[in-house]
């Protein structure tokens, strides 16, 4: 069973390509205007969850949850469903009280309890905490583990790698899947032998030399090869193998087929999930990249934790 899509066309352009959708999560990177087009066909199909949909926020936090649970039927108890949130201890709250990402857990009871089959959800994880972040990411996979299709739309490529590797994004001349699971030879020289001071970049048609301490984390995108440094990405002509390689004795880590992360910045491994992690990094405001499962102990064993 897939996610079947039809043509969208616009003075002779194909605006949305028609395609059919194979998997349980399915991610799909792509614009604002192309997720309406998205959301407008699938409304029909499933339950659809919008990023700002609106909520009661004069009700206290558990008069809401008996709402949902009583419009669903829901046969979990209201204590299993305030501690499945990690709301419990605000029950008396009203929501207009609560923190953005805590009203985000409460509007997400919709699709966990209404959803169905299939469903999509648009900007899964949009301006949430961490916390919620790892509520949220579980709530899909057991979404996904009772049966239904979930969709997740996004302009984020990080949010959706926190649920799957399933993602596609969309050009004119169709959707395509991304690949995030060959995984690169590992390189087996003992000591590089190249030392570098400057990364060099292009931003606006201007050369910009990076030393290696400036670097976040690079990531490979559409093709294209992005340093990260501040909030701020550059292009690099250079690959991703190529900078592994010169980057590996200033402390970088192929954390990814499509990310290369400095360890020095690096603050937090996260587990969403028990096959989904990321690395929180030191710099900027909730910056995340993700981690393979697979490099989790090899990275453990790097950085000497347990």
């Amino acid at each position: 069973m897939g996610v079947e899509l039809k043509a969208v066309m616009e003075e002779g352009k194909t605006i949305l390509p028609a395609c059919t959708l194979e998997g349980q999560i399915i991610g799909v990177y792509t614009d604002i205007q192309k997720m309406q087009l998205i959301m407008q066909q699938l409304k029909q199909q499933g339950y659809v969850h919008h990023v700002m949909d609106g909520q009661y926020r004069r009700l206290k936090v558990e008069e809401a949850f008996r709402f949902y649970m009583k419009m669903a039927g829901c046969p979990q108890s209201l204590e299993e469903m305030l501690e499945l949130l990690g709301l419990k201890k605000l029950r008396k709250k009203k929501v207009t009280d609560l923190s953005l990402s805590q009203q985000q857990r409460i509007a997400f009871l919709r699709p966990y309890l209404y959803g169905g089959t299939f469903l999509t959800i648009e900007e899964p994880f949009h301006r949430m905490d961490t916390d919620t972040r790892m509520i949220i990411a579980g709530l899909i996979q057991q979404l996904a583990e009772r049966g239904s299709i979930v969709l997740l739309l996004s302009n984020n490529l990080e949010d959706l790698l926190i649920s799957t590797n399933d993602i596609f994004r969309i050009d004119s001349s169709g959707f395509h899947k991304m690949d995030f699971n060959e995984e690169q030879p590992t390189i087996t020289e003992e000591e590089p032998v190249i030392k570098i001071e400057k990364i060099q970049t292009k931003k606006n048609d201007k050369t910009i030399l990076f030393n290696p301490p400036e670097i976040d984390y690079i990531e490979s995108l559409d093709g294209e090869i992005l340093v990260n440094v501040a909030g701020v990405s550059y292009n690099c002509s250079l690959t991703l193998q190529e900078l592994e390689k010169r980057l590996r004795a200033y402390g970088f880590y192929r954390c990814h087929r499509s990310y290369i992360v400095n360890l020095q910045k690096v603050r937090e491994i996260i587990t969403w999930t028990k096959n989904s992690y990321s690395l929180k990094l030191s710099v900027g405001e909730g910056t995340v990249v993700p981690l393979s499962r697979n490099k989790l102990s090899e990275l453990k064993e790097l950085v000497g934790i347990s």
